[in-house]
């Protein structure tokens, strides 16, 4: 199993790794060949009217890019999940759950798209500001309603028939001052057999979810711990210190956008700052810039995971059911359990599962207390 996890996870690194350089050299690309400025003219014939043919212009951007990244999403997210028997999805299932996406992305994506462009029309000097502003206030928005709104359009909510086991998360997480308003069964086995649960809201209110994957192949005591760990983010205010993160990243990389995108857009020549092939510029510039920000913030995460394993531990007291609920999902979701130094600092957001069992190691003994 340990070779196994070990193929799997040398493969998605590698994928992943790919596709971090993938959208800033395929953007550049196109702007090297002029496709930006050819989609610009023929969103022109289409339509006259300025932010409609914006619209078309990005749609067609858009799915060029989509087409151009599609071998290697199919790839990870579909033949190799198949390889590994993680996927449960036929191919019709995954076409469908893309096409959702995408279109999601894009009723999303859409209107910061015009908010930039006319940011760049009104305000030149400050666009990468008031476009931070607006992102950063987006951000919180999303953070807020989107598993509501959006994860519903995936998979079904169904309160957990469970009655031992939903009481027991209810006192879990009453126990820390918060309010259970549900607890709830995700059908992600429809798709793959990997495991995860969330506790969900900004507020008191919160909605305990549970994959159904865990329900079926972990038992109370380490449910329990997932939730507890789940619980330790909102105890510790880890979604708005992200959101506060995520801000401060948004306008560092913006300010710094800025510059690049002037340069480069005299280097192209493109005759106004609010051309359409400027919102390909500025993009380019903003996947350049976030490579090395991503070990920062890799780093900033998984701080935030260990203080909530350290939670967890604390608030369950229960050793055992923690590291026994670590390994099997390592071997359920086929985690490598002690990656390399340089995937782990590009690509993980959570500590590595040797590292997780090691802490829980370290506390063993120790009695349990209320973490607060």
């Amino acid at each position: 199993m340990r070779d196994k996890a070990k193929q799997y996870s040398t493969i998605k690194h590698r994928i992943a790794i790919i596709g971090i350089f993938l959208t800033p050299i395929s953007l550049w690309v196109l702007l090297i060949i002029g496709i930006p400025t050819y989609f610009k003219n023929a969103a022109f014939l289409i339509s006259g009217k300025e932010y409609v043919s914006l619209i078309i212009f990005y749609a067609l951007t858009g799915t060029l890019y989509y087409a151009i990244s599609l071998p290697l999403e199919f790839y990870s997210g579909f033949m190799l999940e198949h390889r590994f028997s993680l996927s449960n999805q036929s191919l019709k299932d995954w076409i469908i759950m893309e096409a959702k996406k995408s279109i999601i992305a894009f009723i999303i994506s859409a209107p910061l798209v015009v908010s930039l462009y006319a940011f760049l029309k009104i305000s030149p000097l400050n666009w990468w500001l008031w476009t931070a502003f607006l992102w950063f206030f987006i951000s919180i928005i999303l953070a807020k309603f989107a598993p509501a709104i959006i994860v519903p359009l995936f998979y079904k909510y169904s309160p957990v028939k469970d009655a031992d086991l939903s009481q027991r998360l209810g006192r879990l997480v009453a126990r820390f001052g918060f309010k259970a308003s549900g607890v709830y069964e995700l059908n992600i086995s429809k798709d793959t057999k990997k495991a995860n649960a969330a506790l969900l809201g900004l507020g008191r209110q919160k909605r305990i979810v549970l994959c159904d994957t865990l329900l079926s192949n972990f038992s109370h005591s380490e449910i329990e711990a997932v939730m507890a760990h789940e619980l330790g983010h909102h105890k510790l205010n880890h979604m708005w210190k992200l959101i506060l993160s995520g801000g401060f990243f948004t306008f560092v990389t913006f300010f710094f956008a800025n510059t690049i995108f002037l340069k480069l857009h005299t280097f192209f020549g493109y005759r106004l700052i609010h051309d359409y092939e400027s919102i390909v510029l500025i993009y380019f510039a903003t996947t350049i810039l976030s490579i090395p920000l991503i070990p920062a913030a890799n780093a900033l995460s998984r701080r935030m995971e260990k203080d909530a394993d350290k939670f967890a531990l604390k608030a369950t007291g229960d050793v055992s059911a923690f590291m026994a609920t670590m390994k099997r999902l390592g071997e359920q979701n086929l985690a490598d359990v002690n990656p390399g130094r340089f995937y782990e600092i590009m690509l993980y957001d959570h500590p590595p599962i040797s590292r997780r069992i090691a802490l829980a190691e370290s506390l063993k003994g120790s009695a349990k207390n209320n973490p607060e």
